[in-house]
């Protein structure tokens, strides 16, 4: 389906390990980027989203398929997190958008430290994962003249986060990461500290 509606672009793919805990942590532009990802990683991905989006047309069938963990946002969603470690406990893959939500000005916010909890909490490599073009304002548009929206999906390399991390600082790591993968224009409030990775 992604590659009927899309003129998608896939790099990277060999960079997920094939098995063992992993945490894909991705930005985070519209609604379908769990989707994308889910259907292009070369192995099976357990994602969190937030529970509104099981609800959608489509891609709620879709995430439901694939066994979305629903996250209760903008409280301690305890149960979320539980299911995330359990699943990262059975060597299984998880995908993540430590952002937190959809971004509201199409370039990277400010991560949260849900991501790093997980990560810190159950030692798993990261695969930092950059999507390009999927935000509903440039997709709709698109579809409406007939055409097929470019669309980039970019796998990083594998890390491990220090142990000795606090969460803050773990949090930036991983959104610096994910920036290095990014055209600049995509990189948002990330954009002036990329030397500390490059």
């Amino acid at each position: 389906m992604t590659r009927l509606l899309l003129r998608l672009t896939v790099a990277g793919a060999e960079n997920v390990p094939p098995d063992g805990a992993a945490l894909l942590t991705m930005n985070h532009l519209g609604g379908a980027d769990p989707v994308l990802v889910l259907a292009h990683a070369p192995r099976r991905v357990v994602a969190v989203g937030k529970a509104e989006a099981l609800r959608w047309p489509l891609i709620g069938w879709v995430l439901r398929t694939y066994g979305m963990v629903p996250l209760h946002r903008g409280q301690p969603d305890r149960a979320a997190l539980a299911n995330l470690l359990s699943a990262l406990a059975a060597s299984g893959a998880v995908l993540i958008a430590p952002e937190g939500r959809e971004s509201r000005t199409g370039a990277l916010e400010a991560g949260q430290g849900g991501a790093a909890f997980l990560a810190q909490h159950s030692g798993a490599v990261i695969v930092p994962v950059a999507v390009t073009g999927t935000a509903w304002r440039w997709l709709l548009p698109a579809w409406r003249r007939l055409r097929r929206p470019c669309v980039t999906l970019t796998f990083g390399a594998p890390y491990h986060l220090s142990g000795a991390l606090q969460r803050s600082a773990a949090t930036n790591e991983i959104m610096l990461h994910i920036a290095a993968l990014l055209p600049v224009g995509y990189r948002g409030v990330y954009a002036d500290t990329m030397q500390l990775i490059e």
